[in-house]
């Protein structure tokens, strides 16, 4: 749905945006928004190919970026720069320096783009932060307004206010106008991460220990983002300026649990366990970070947007996560998806049973192997939520942790041979299908430091699906080695995947079709 802006003021001359990002949440949200509009002509600055690329956008491939991109040819003509390409938050960092990983993209990027902006004449450029800029909380009886001192404490958000001093510096230097949103959470349909589990959880009617948090938080719908962004196109007073956004409405963890249990036309189960006892027990377990989101407030005032602006959110929180829910449930898998997670729990159970004696051998000749017969790495799984893959270790203690198209072959232990050859090394994995971390059927799980394959299946869809244990890939001798060729494939088996199919390449990968995560090197 498309949210008309009340104040663009449009000229007679169809402005050029170029939108970084676009493949992101906010930037294909921020790109069929202006494109609908159809004031404006969009260039899309791309990483990977956007599916579906509406009618009349111009898509560049960029890359990573970085220091030293060449932005000339498609900076040329351009009016306004919406920069919304960031390396956000990364999943159990494990990089020695994660504070450099960001600033080589969030901060160097962004001047070189800015840079290069000023040069070509670009009259606006409009740079996409982050609230975590102010800080991780604020008291509860006061709002944060622009006027507060920053507050950065994890790398992500020290990141983006070094990218903002930058930019205001060169905004001096060049006369570039510089516009800087620092948005809460952003919600809405394609939403990922913390805010699509709470909605699977209550979805599932979960029971949660969240029924006595009194605390503020701010969100905003993506609708209303995408507004205010729109606004900032062309509102002489936004230049120069910094603004914090959100639905204008707060809630607290409870309550937002409540609203999305009144949209999913269920009740939110919510046990009323103190706070002070939930931080307690979340420090404990060394998941403070986790507290602090779900008990802590971070709230602000919208006021300098209203009064500068004149903006006001066009939809309310309920329609925000009204909107956000129904999108969830239209992509929610079909009963047969369900029927394939029933085969899933019985072959993984049953199969466990009945193989314990060999599982307890092969345990026994793994310890007289290398001394660790089992072998637990974390592995990308379902909306790329980590989890911890078990298998039977088939290599040598000191083996680099790599993808194993990667691996020496002189890694692998007599004994691996053999488990690899009867492929009984992966037996282990029924665990994790019947925790649900993973399907009979489903895309190898790949590592976190496996970017391009992460990239190729992301713009794909594929990480929407459970990854599993053999699949259309892995019965055709496609690998890791692939991963393009592999993420197209894990994208045909999904959307054709049927009962029929699941049990085709059980049959045949018990069969002896296909070889698995082969050693090449």
């Amino acid at each position: 749905m498309v949210v008309q802006s009340k104040h663009l003021n449009f000229s007679k001359k169809m402005k050029t945006i170029l939108i970084t990002g676009a493949s992101g949440f906010v930037g294909s949200a921020l790109l069929k928004q202006l494109n609908d509009l159809g004031f404006y002509h969009i260039v899309a600055g791309l990483r990977r190919d956007l599916p579906d690329m509406p009618a009349g956008i111009d898509g560049c491939y960029i890359g990573d970026i970085g220091n030293e991109n060449d932005w000339g040819e498609t900076l040329s003509n351009v009016d306004i720069v919406i920069h919304t390409a960031a390396r956000n938050h990364v999943m159990n960092e494990k990089v020695t320096d994660s504070l450099a990983e960001f600033r080589q993209v969030n901060v160097d990027g962004t001047f070189n783009l800015a840079k290069q902006a000023a040069f070509a004449g670009v009259k606006r450029f409009i740079f996409i932060s982050s609230l975590k800029v102010n800080g991780e909380t604020n008291p509860l009886k006061s709002s944060l307004t622009e006027a507060d001192p920053c507050n950065p404490k994890e790398p992500y958000a020290v990141s983006k206010y070094e990218a903002e001093q930058g930019l205001k510096k060169i905004a001096v230097e060049t006369g570039l106008e510089i516009v800087i949103v620092r948005p809460p959470l952003i919600y809405g349909p394609g939403v990922k991460g913390n805010f699509l589990s709470m909605i699977q959880w209550v979805s599932k009617g979960i029971p949660l220990p969240l029924g006595a948090v009194f605390n503020q938080r701010s969100f905003i719908a993506i609708d209303n983002f995408v507004d205010f962004i729109t606004h900032c196109i062309d509102h002489p007073a936004a230049a120069n300026q910094v603004f914090l956004v959100s639905d204008g409405q707060d809630l607290s963890t409870t309550e937002l649990l409540r609203r999305v249990g009144q949209e999913l036309n269920r009740s939110a189960r919510l046990i009323p366990v103190p706070a002070g006892l939930l931080v307690f027990c979340l420090s404990l377990l060394g998941k403070q970070a986790v507290g602090q989101r779900l008990l802590g407030s971070l709230h602000i005032d919208i006021s300098k947007a209203h009064d500068l602006l004149n903006w006001n959110p066009p939809i309310c929180v309920d329609e925000g996560i009204k909107r956000c829910v129904a999108d969830i449930q239209t992509i929610e898998a079909p009963a047969e998806h369900k029927v394939l997670r029933f085969f899933d729990i019985v072959f993984s159970a049953v199969g466990l049973i009945l193989t314990s004696p060999l599982l307890l051998v092969l345990t026994i000749l793994g310890i007289l192997d290398t001394g660790s017969p089992i072998f637990r790495q974390e592995r990308v799984g379902k909306n790329k939520k980590y989890f911890v893959l078990v298998k039977f270790r088939t290599m040598q203690l000191d083996t680099e942790s790599v993808a194993s198209h990667l691996a020496n072959t002189s890694s692998i232990t007599r004994f691996g041979y053999f488990l690899r050859r009867a492929k009984l090394d992966e037996l282990p994995q029924m665990w994790n299908v019947l925790k649900g971390d993973m399907s009979l059927v489903g895309p190898r799980p790949c590592l976190f430091s496996q970017d391009e394959l992460i990239q190729e299946r992301s713009v794909r869809n594929v990480f929407d699906g459970l990854p599993g244990i053999t699949g259309l890939a892995q019965v055709n001798g496609i690998d890791m080695s692939t991963p393009k060729l592999l993420a197209q494939t894990d994208q045909k088996m999904l959307e054709s995947l049927s009962l029929k199919a699941y049990f085709r390449y059980i049959f045949m990968t018990i069969a002896g079709k296909g070889a698995g995560d082969r050693v090449k090197n």
